[in-house]
């Protein structure tokens, strides 16, 4: 008996000591990355934020959290902002030039870097970026998520008026040469893939043209001769653009509703380069911009986070609607898509780079 008693307690001094021991901590898969980018010391951002809207700092307090999380890092940024600047760029790391550890392309460049092998390839995921903000081939993630809208002058247009509005607004003859557009109508990408299909679509880009809109290829003119009343409204301009002028610009006068289906585009794709000189540090950023932390902030300075985001402006903003989400998979065959819109609106096809797929 006393045998068995002396087993009995040995077996809970034993219990108590595995339960009284410590588990081991869990690791982040991030771990290896900061303490390679702690070795590296710095990182150089290229990305399109701008750095003043209206004279207003924007992208300081973006930079400023995300220097913050990661004390160690001198965080440096050089704006690359439209096409040229980005094809210059690629043109340059082709080359042997690799002065980014984090770079940007719109979504019908990416053929374009895979093709030069350029990319570093990440699971980002598994470093803790949403599915939904990773690209399906782990080349980089989502930012500056595009939120399609009709702006519109509230002097000309009562906002329950333009409470009312849908995309065939822009069409309807009762509002024959009012309204705008954008030469690029990006919008309709979306609608064309994911919602509208090619005929449709192709049919209201011609009667949306038949009702004679002034287009022209700037956004930020357009929004800007919205403001002034020299249009009553524009139809398909990214949020962003005009959120700029309501907060940056104090523009009372300009208000923006978002139509189901709401079309949302990819953004640009960041990505860190293979060559990269501070490959580590770039991988830091990347997947803490697409944190909720990085994605609200950026929503608050750039009016473009993602609305499956919560936390944000535009997540509560389109909470309820019907949203066409663009997907990377058919962002490739974007610039055919939109040539065949702009032929049926009667416009100049600039280039047409992708490969059609019906």
């Amino acid at each position: 008996m006393n045998r068995r008693i002396t087993k009995c307690m040995i077996l809970i001094i034993c219990g108590g000591l595995l339960v009284a021991r410590p588990f081991p901590a869990r690791s982040d898969p991030l771990d290896p990355y900061i303490a390679a980018a702690k070795k590296e010391g710095s990182v150089r951002l290229g990305v399109t934020l701008r750095e003043e809207v209206h004279g207003v700092s924007a992208a300081d307090k973006y930079f400023d959290v995300f220097q913050k999380r990661y004390p160690f890092l001198k965080v440096s940024f050089k704006r690359i902002g439209g096409v040229r600047e980005r094809e210059r760029v690629i043109n340059e790391m082709a080359g042997g030039i690799h002065n980014y550890d984090v770079v940007p392309v719109s979504e019908t460049m990416v053929p374009t870097i895979v093709g030069a092998k350029l990319p570093r390839v990440v699971d980002w995921v598994k470093l803790g970026a949403p599915q939904f903000l990773a690209h399906p081939e782990n080349l980089g993630v989502s930012l500056r998520t595009p939120i399609f809208g009709i702006a519109y002058n509230r002097d000309l247009v009562p906002d329950e008026v333009a409470r009312t509005f849908t995309w065939e607004t822009c069409a309807d003859p009762k509002w024959k040469g009012k309204g705008a557009g954008h030469s690029r109508p990006r919008h309709l990408n979306v609608l064309y893939r994911e919602i509208w299909g090619r005929e449709k679509t192709l049919d209201y880009a011609k009667r949306w043209m038949a009702n004679r809109p002034a287009v022209e290829g700037s956004r930020s003119t357009l929004s800007s001769k919205v403001q002034a009343g020299a249009y009553h409204f524009l139809c398909g301009i990214p949020r962003t653009q005009i959120k700029d002028l309501q907060v940056y610009g104090d523009a009372k006068n300009l208000g923006i509703v978002f139509p189901e289906p709401v079309p949302v585009g990819t953004g640009d794709l960041i990505w860190v380069p293979e060559k990269a000189k501070h490959p580590n540090a770039g991988i830091l950023f990347v997947v803490w911009s697409a944190t909720k932390e990085g994605q609200n902030l950026l929503d608050e300075v750039n009016f473009s986070g993602h609305p499956a985001v919560e936390g944000n402006e535009v997540h509560e903003l389109l909470k309820g609607k019907q949203i066409a989400f663009f997907k990377w998979e058919d962002s490739q065959y974007g610039d055919d898509d939109l040539a065949e819109i702009l032929t049926a609106m009667g416009m100049p096809v600039v280039r047409s780079k992708s490969k059609r797929k019906k």
